[in-house]
């Protein structure tokens, strides 16, 4: 049909059916002019990224670490598995949340440990929740007695308040290395005793001798109300630095998902963030849109091993590979509310699979990632400061903001 026929005949439909042609226009016209607003205004998809997104953090040196006021450390756990662990280094004062991701990272990470803490001593051990890949290597290998708990003077403990798992990790081993740091000086409590400042627990604990460092524990209604996933117990904490050019603030939420982050930021006023550790790994179910509006992020650290199958199902007849690889650590779901306020996303490891989709042999993506406060927030990763967007594996397996 050419295009004068098609003219036509829309100009005798038109005619016939003039309420349904005017409604039509109308809608038309309407969507024009919203998208117009949008675009002019600078909301919805027209929205850029805030200011600074853009921007890297100063890249600095393994060196300066050292001396810096401040650092905060995502630690490579030497395998193919997802798992936690976050060295916060202030002074002479060392936190450590949580310690993942297999029993088989204990020498990695006690190896990392020993490189900052010189006197034997973490004033301050935070196990967020109960599952193996957080707490592990503060329990150690099999009937050796050799993680974080024992091999260390340990200050206090702040662990979980709630626990579901019937794991022999957790009930026996995990227990019995608590019970041990506790008959050796350890001041051991839940989050929900530190929240309500009872039996000596803290809501706040200054890292400094200056109180310019403070590691808050926030409230969540998951430490006292049962919940099926034992992810929504993960104690929550917030660190806060105040300096020359303002106050920075550092958001760690263990594996908290959709129904935890909701209650965190109903229960607290949470601040924008310099740092967010992304939630579970890069999961579906974390870093939730009601989360990341609030605090809206400058930099992510994402503590996974990028693109195995540890926690998402293999292709199959039913699951199309291109599908399956989308629910691989970090998710599309969860880059995509990323994206959303920062571009400067970084991951400690890759995975690289073999043809039944297991993973030997990872290798670092981003590596160790440490930032750290030295006159101002600098970067160090141990193998690059490639951001998530611009890696090899992102290209091949991810979209960035749809494209």
């Amino acid at each position: 049909m050419s295009r004068r026929r098609q003219v036509n005949r829309a100009v005798k439909t038109a005619k016939k059916y003039p309420i349904i042609t005017a409604v039509i226009i109308v809608l038309v016209l309407i969507v024009i002019t919203v998208f117009a607003v949008m675009y002019f205004l600078k909301i919805g998809p027209f929205r850029p990224l805030p200011d600074g997104a853009g921007t890297f953090v100063p890249e600095g040196s393994s060196a300066e670490i050292t001396t810096a006021d401040l650092s905060v450390h995502f630690l490579e756990l030497g395998n193919a598995n997802a798992g936690d662990c976050t060295l916060i280094k202030c002074g002479d004062t060392e936190v450590l949340i949580d310690a993942g991701s297999k029993r088989d990272s204990t020498q990695t990470v006690k190896d990392y440990i020993d490189k900052y803490c010189t006197d034997g001593k973490i004033e301050y051990v935070v196990a967020t929740h109960a599952h193996e890949d957080h707490i592990a290597a503060l329990v150690g290998e099999t009937n050796k007695n050799n993680g974080i708990l024992y091999s260390y003077e340990i200050g206090t403990v702040i662990q979980f308040s709630q626990f579901n798992t019937t794991s022999v990790i957790y009930n026996r081993d995990y227990v019995s290395a608590i019970t041990y740091a506790e008959e050796h000086g350890a001041n051991v409590y839940t989050a929900l005793q530190c929240w309500n400042n009872a039996n000596g627990a803290q809501r706040k604990y200054y890292l400094d001798s200056e109180n310019k460092i403070s590691l808050n524990v926030l409230y969540q209604k998951y430490y006292e109300q049962k919940n099926s996933k034992e992810n929504n117990y993960s104690v929550c904490t917030l660190l806060t630095q105040e300096t020359d050019g303002g106050t920075y603030n550092y958001l760690f939420t263990g594996d908290l998902e959709e129904a935890g982050e909701q209650s965190l930021v109903e229960s607290n006023s949470l601040p924008k963030c310099k740092l967010y550790k992304g939630g579970h790994h890069g999961s579906s179910t974390s870093s939730n849109d009601c989360l990341l509006e609030v605090i809206q992020p400058e930099n992510i650290a994402i503590c996974t091993c990028a693109g195995t199958y540890e926690y998402a199902n293999k292709p199959s007849e039913d699951l199309p590979e291109d599908k399956a690889k989308l629910s691989t650590f970090p998710t599309q779901k969860a880059i995509d509310r990323m994206a959303k306020w920062t571009d400067k996303i970084y991951v400690t490891t890759l995975g690289i699979l073999n043809p039944d989709y297991s993973t030997k042999n990872p290798v670092s993506m981003n590596g160790n990632i440490v930032f750290y406060y030295a006159g101002e927030l600098k970067l160090y990763c141990s193998n690059n400061t490639t951001v998530l967007k611009d890696t090899d594996w992102f290209k091949a397996n991810r979209t960035w903001r749809g494209n």
